[in-house]
């Protein structure tokens, strides 16, 4: 039986721990595994088995979060059932249940938000000396990767990743799907182009397409809606990030909890 591999980047807690087991309760054991790389160890409610040993310190927009999802990934793997790692933080929800996103996700895809390529420059200007101008892509860090593509990110030894992309900005967005380009994996991936509404997780950035235009922009969540939460979860995103946990309180109202049940 496949699974689902969730990898957790978290500083110290989820936003929304409460909502996250309701999302896996009563869920088959042998459809999911979950790993968690922290920042800082405060003891979590219901996922602290979860956690992994050997986390490293990281920092934002830095190649540390490379070499975190490296490790997240290197676990995951030895759990040959494994065949999509999805990865994500602390402040996400999900916007569909367990079992439509267990079937959605074909296993021979990956899926990734790929932003403009004009947004490389000059921030990458330092890995024109190894690579191809036409492969320095960038997409959004929040990818959901297969095994095949797994596999070939660890293949990088740490030391590569650390010389090429030390020195530019955010690698988070960059290295992966340069990976995927460098290697003309495009075919084997599912793409939105920087969309909000499209993606498999939805981020409220400015400049995206987003549907509701009342929080157009927005990009961290205190507050929402019956009416966003019922726009959000008929769309096509699978997952939601940066909501506070002042928002437990809408997302665990029971109108949320059916729509997620029954989408």
């Amino acid at each position: 039986m496949k699974k689902i591999a969730f990898l957790f980047l978290i500083y110290d807690i989820f936003n929304l721990e409460e909502l996250w087991n309701k999302f896996f309760l009563n869920v088959d054991k042998n459809k999911y595994t979950i790993y968690i790389h922290f920042k800082n160890n405060v003891p979590l409610k219901y996922f602290e088995q979860y956690k992994l040993k050997n986390c490293i310190e990281t920092k934002y927009a830095d190649i540390s979060l490379v070499l975190a999802q490296n490790i997240l990934l290197e676990e995951a793997l030895k759990d040959t059932n494994n065949e999509h790692f999805i990865f994500l933080s602390n402040s996400w929800v999900p916007f569909k249940n367990f079992e439509f996103i267990y079937n959605k996700l074909s296993i021979d895809k990956s899926y990734f938000n790929i932003m403009p390529q004009e947004q490389c420059f000059p921030r990458c200007n330092y890995l024109l000396n190894n690579i191809e101008k036409k492969n320095i892509q960038k997409s959004s860090q929040w990818c959901i990767l297969n095994k095949k593509h797994s596999e070939i990110m660890i293949s990088y030894p740490n030391s590569k990743y650390i010389k090429l992309y030390k020195n530019i900005y955010a690698p988070d967005e960059i290295c992966y799907i340069t990976i995927i380009f460098i290697n003309n994996l495009q075919e084997e991936i599912i793409t939105t182009s920087n969309s909000a509404n499209n993606a498999t997780t939805f981020t409220n950035w400015a400049g995206m397409d987003y549907a509701f235009p009342s929080n157009r922009g927005l990009k961290n969540y205190t507050f929402i809606s019956e009416e966003e939460i019922h726009h959000l979860i008929n769309s096509d995103c699978l997952f939601g990030r940066k909501f506070n946990r002042d928002c437990l309180v809408y997302f665990c109202k029971e109108f949320y909890l059916k729509l997620l049940k029954n989408v």
